[in-house]
Parts: C-alpha cells; structure tokens; sequence
C-alpha cells in the first residue's frame, strides 16, 4: 500500500490542546479519482441494461452522465421517456386513457400537451439484455469491481491515466 504523505503545515500547543495544520492534497486528488472512476463505471455498466431501438435514449443518457462527472451524481435515464422505461410501464393519457398514435414517418407520439400517466401495462424492451431499474442491475452485477477499483486508487495501486 502506498502511503499518503501529508505536509504538516503548523502545529501548535495551546492550553494543553494540540493543533495540527496539514496539506491533504495528495488525498483529496485520490478521492477524487476515486469518485470519478465510480461514476465512470457505473455510467459504463449500466448500458447493456438499459432498452434500445435506435440508439438514441442511451447517447442522450451517456451524454448527460459525462457532463455530471465530479458532481456526485449520475442519470440513470434522460428524458420524458425515461422515467416509464426506468419503472417498465407503458405510459397513457391521462384524460383519454390511451397511449400514443402512430405518425406515418414519424413514430409513435402523444398530442401535444397531453399530461402523461404510468398504466398498469409493463413494456416488452427490444433488446434481451434490457430490464427494468438497469442502474439497480448494473449496480448488482459490478459493486465488488466498482468498490475494488475505488480501494485501489485510494491505496495508490491504480495511477492517473
């Protein structure tokens, strides 16, 4: 294990309390790798989980992660869609009660306006590999290796890249 060195800034006695300054740079860069690699990961592995058609719910999603990285946070889905895919229910009019018409060229979409519900009907994703609450998959599937490599950057085994 590489040990973090700190530089002692001041130190000082004062009524018998004893006060330590120092420099934590060298910590403070490993976590944050450390976080970031997390994110990094965690953006990554959740993608075969997640539905796709065409492409374009897990671009937007990637995107949006890759702008989030050092916040602490991350999206597991981006969009109005996102919220019906993520819980797999279909999505309804709330005044009519029906889903969306098909455009001719266009694809399938809601009148303009329409405050949307979850129904009661779950969703058939396209690809095999997708499946409801894919973050919680992701997550299920890759926690040892995302806390490993977070261990290893903060032990100084893992370098900046």
């Amino acid at each position: 294990m590489s040990a973090v060195r700190f530089r002692v800034k001041s130190f000082g006695t004062e009524n018998g309390t004893v006060r330590v300054a120092f420099d934590g740079t060298e910590l403070s860069d490993r976590l944050e790798r450390a976080y970031d690699a997390l994110h990094e990961m965690a953006a990554e592995d959740m993608l075969p989980y997640m539905p796709v058609r065409t492409g374009a719910f897990r671009e937007r999603t990637r995107g949006a992660n890759e702008s989030m990285t050092g916040t602490g946070e991350i999206y597991a889905g981006v969009g109005p869609m996102a919220r019906y895919l993520y819980r797999n229910r279909a999505m309804v009019d709330a005044a009519t009660g029906k889903g969306p018409r098909n455009i001719p060229g266009v694809g399938p979409r809601f009148q303009k306006g329409a405050h949307l519900t979850a129904s009661g009907r779950a969703l058939h994703y396209a690809s095999p590999t997708a499946r409801p609450a894919w973050f919680e998959a992701a997550k299920a599937a890759g926690l040892k290796r995302w806390l490993g490599r977070m261990q290893a950057i903060l032990d100084g085994k893992e370098r900046k890249r």
